[in-house]
């Protein structure tokens, strides 16, 4: 399945930093059985770089790279077999280097400049970052009738609390957080908290 149908289905796109292996199997676990078959691992620590070829254990996980700013990183995401890659900001050597190695990508962008550039290579769905500092939801429903047809991920600052104001606007496919799985609770292997977040995160979600 595309894998943003997959995420538009939970309306969600946890994200996380993992620096450990052995943190990849139960992470895994929980995701699977919360019926959240994807996650956004980003590359903000060297030790990530190391170990997300692990998640080639767990065929059933679609893996997202997260925080690409180079070709190196798309070509070590390209070997640990990453189903999808997210940029925090639009480059078009990116952009023309994940298509060459056929990963789908979902480009970072804040401004109209940044959107028109990313839809002119071919992009309809973007990352929106950082939400909260780049004006929220104020600001993506401003640009619900400047771009119609582009759907946004805010990412950045999303909360628990101001998860539903960004998925009442039509133009939002899903919200990105690492509010749902807490580094802090990934050192703490704290994953019945990790899961009780996630699932009362949908739970949130489908009663609104």
């Amino acid at each position: 399945m595309n894998i943003l149908n997959l995420i538009n289905k939970t309306r969600l796109l946890p994200l996380t930093t993992l620096t450990s292996r052995e943190d990849v199997e139960p992470l895994c676990d929980i995701l699977l059985d919360a019926s959240i078959p994807y996650i956004e691992i980003t590359l903000r620590d060297q030790r990530t770089l190391e170990i997300i070829d692990e998640f080639k254990k767990f065929p059933d996980i679609h893996l997202g790279i997260g925080t690409i700013r180079t070709i190196e990183h798309i070509d070590i995401a390209a070997e640990a077999d990453a189903s999808f890659l997210i940029t925090p900001g639009f480059s078009e050597s990116l952009a023309n280097h994940a298509a060459l190695k056929n990963i789908p990508m979902i480009p970072g962008v804040q401004t109209p400049s940044e959107i028109i550039k990313a839809n002119e290579a071919g992009f309809s769905t973007l990352k929106f970052f950082p939400a909260e500092l780049s004006g929220g939801v104020s600001r993506l429903n401003t640009y619900k009738s400047v771009f119609p047809d582009i759907k946004f991920i805010p990412t950045g600052g999303i909360t628990y609390e101001n998860t539903l104001s960004y998925l009442a606007l039509d133009n939002v496919l899903a919200v990105g957080a690492s509010a749902l799985i807490p580094s802090d609770l990934i050192q703490s292997k704290s994953w019945e908290e990790i899961k009780n977040k996630l699932e009362k995160s949908k739970e949130l979600i489908s009663n609104c």
